[in-house]
């Protein structure tokens, strides 16, 4: 009598039975009536343009940011504009919100300025140099 199957013995390596998930979180600034994500890390801006998004270090002109009108939100994605349609529902935009170009050119600044100083706090793993 033979058996057909896969029996493991007590020395079996295999790969584990379960995978553990443990998701990655990525935080943003999330302009509601801008429609604009801003992420920290990279310093880069996700908007939307003519129903394709954007990805850019800077924005363009027309586009008004404001610091008493954004939100920040985590989400599991390095691309935030895939919930767009639910963060959209849950973060309106301040009723009667009127642009003031000056506040915007402030926080643009100011996101700039905060991407920067992350970047010094965080340095990429820089290899030192071996002597022989």
């Amino acid at each position: 009598m033979t058996s057909t199957g896969c029996v493991h013995g007590p020395g079996y390596y295999g790969p584990p039975s379960h995978r553990h998930y443990y998701p990655h979180y990525y935080d943003y600034y999330y302009y509601p009536h801008a429609h604009v994500y801003f992420q920290f890390t990279t310093g880069v801006y996700f908007y939307l343009d003519g129903g394709v998004w954007i990805k850019t270090r800077v924005l363009p002109p027309h586009i008004h940011i404001d610091a008493g009108n954004r939100v920040r939100i985590r989400v599991e994605s390095d691309k935030p504009y895939l919930r767009h349609n639910e963060h959209v529902r849950v973060y309106k935009s301040e009723p009667n919100y009127r642009v003031d170009v000056e506040r915007s050119r402030k926080e643009r600044e100011a996101n700039q300025r905060w991407y920067q100083e992350y970047q010094k706090q965080t340095p990429k793993g820089r290899k030192k140099k071996e002597r022989y």
